[in-house]
């Protein structure tokens, strides 16, 4: 199960240990990541391992397979968890929306300056009809 966590007291006295966590990034569009398995909760602050990546097929990227090995990854505040999951899938599907809104992202970028060109030159063609009359 995916769970969003919109307020931290939300995870107080619950025990995450097993679960995947994700952050939200600070970036202009939507964006979970630095996901984890929590190892330990220790009051406000989870242990947390980093799992291997591969790359698969499936996501056309590299995805947490589940089965990879798992590397010491520090630990996180529980007021930095933004999203708890289940399985190395859930991660892969909540990455895979970052992914897509990025290129979202990358193509409302283009649209809106298509736009402010397309104004500008009309703008000069007007200005220019306007000299000539």
């Amino acid at each position: 199960m995916i769970r969003m966590i919109e307020d931290p007291a939300e995870l107080d006295g619950e025990d995450i240990t097993g679960k995947y966590i994700l952050r939200k990034l600070n970036y202009h569009w939507f964006a979970y990541g630095k996901a984890g398995v929590v190892t330990a909760c220790k009051g406000s602050t989870l242990e947390l391992d980093r799992e291997e990546t591969v790359y698969m097929e499936r996501w056309g990227r590299r995805a947490y397979s589940g089965h990879g090995k798992r590397y010491p990854g520090g630990t996180c505040p529980v007021s930095a968890v933004a999203c708890v999951c289940d399985t190395p899938e859930e991660v892969n599907s909540v990455i895979q929306l970052d992914v897509e809104a990025h290129d979202e992202f990358q193509q409302l970028i283009a649209k809106a300056d298509a736009r402010v060109r397309a104004l500008a030159s009309s703008t000069r063609e007007n200005l220019f009809l306007a000299a000539a009359e």
